[in-house]
């Protein structure tokens, strides 16, 4: 009997503390796994977060993908991802490619340790920071711009 009520537990996700967190926030969140999970944000950007190997923190991870213009070229976004990395104080920018060749900037933040309300906060709020610098660094909206392909070239 007491195997049955216990099976009957739902036991909480290992990110249970920084899900609460961003859902006041107003992020929408989604459990991927035990030990990750995706957060949707209607006024920011998107996040997954994952937990680090027994609790040592967690991993902030935003990704866009690249326009398929350049696809064939990863040098300059090499290069633009250096550019991010010299202005940004707490996220770090690098490129990623899918099997399919198409590439994506992925941006990452840790933070270390167990869950703290304050720790959690100041976290977000310089990955935020970081965010505001990527969004006004110029060659961010050259790359993501609806213009033709003939129109923009390669950061």
């Amino acid at each position: 009997m007491f195997e049955e009520q216990l099976a009957g537990l739902k036991t909480a996700h290992a990110l249970e503390h920084y899900k609460n967190h961003l859902e006041f926030l107003g992020y929408s969140i989604e459990e991927v796994n035990e030990f990750s999970i995706f957060c949707r944000h209607t006024r920011r950007d998107s996040l997954r977060l994952f937990l680090l190997n027994r609790g040592a923190g967690v991993l902030a991870q935003m990704m866009f993908t690249f326009p398929e213009r350049f696809k064939n070229d990863l040098i300059p976004l090499y290069m633009y991802a250096n550019e991010l990395n010299s202005i940004f104080l707490f996220t770090k920018a690098f490129i990623r490619t899918f099997d399919d060749g198409t590439p994506a900037l992925v941006l990452s933040s840790v933070l270390e340790g167990d869950y703290s309300r304050q720790n959690f906060a100041v976290f977000l709020d310089n990955i935020e920071d970081d965010m505001k610098q990527f969004n006004a660094y110029p060659k961010t909206g050259a790359i993501w711009s609806t213009q033709s392909e003939n129109d923009v070239e390669a950061p």
